[in-house]
C-alpha cells in the first residue's frame, strides 16, 4: 500500500488579518461537530500555525512600536535641551523696550 505523502507546509498566511480571519473560521469549524478525527487534528494543527504566525506578528509589530516610541523620545529630549539653551543665551532683543 503506498504511503500517503503529505504536501509540503503552506505558509500560515500572507498577513496577519488573513491569519486572524482563517483562525476564526477553524474556531468555528472545531466547535461543531468534527467530520473526521483525521480532519479534527489538521484543522487544530493548522490553528497552530496561525496562532504561532498571529503572535510572532504581534511581537514584531511591538518591537517597531518601541523603536518608534525611543526615536520619539529622544528627539522629544534634544528639542527640550536645545529650547532650555536657547532661553541661556542672550537675547538680541534688547534693545527695543517699551515704555
Amino acid at each position: 500500500m503506498p504511503s500517503k505523502k503529505k504536501s509540503p507546509p503552506s505558509p500560515a498566511a500572507e498577513s496577519f488579518e488573513e491569519a486572524a480571519d482563517e483562525l476564526e473560521e477553524i474556531i468555528k469549524i472545531l466547535e461543531q461537530e468534527p467530520t473526521s478525527l483525521a480532519k479534527l487534528l489538521d484543522d487544530f494543527e493548522r490553528g497552530q500555525d496561525l496562532l504561532s504566525f498571529c503572535q510572532n506578528s504581534l511581537k514584531s509589530a511591538r518591537k517597531r512600536l518601541d523603536i518608534v516610541e525611543a526615536k520619539f523620545q529622544a528627539n522629544s529630549l534634544s528639542d527640550e535641551s536645545e529650547d532650555s539653551s536657547s532661553e541661556d543665551e542672550p537675547s538680541n532683543d534688547d534693545d527695543v523696550r517699551l515704555l
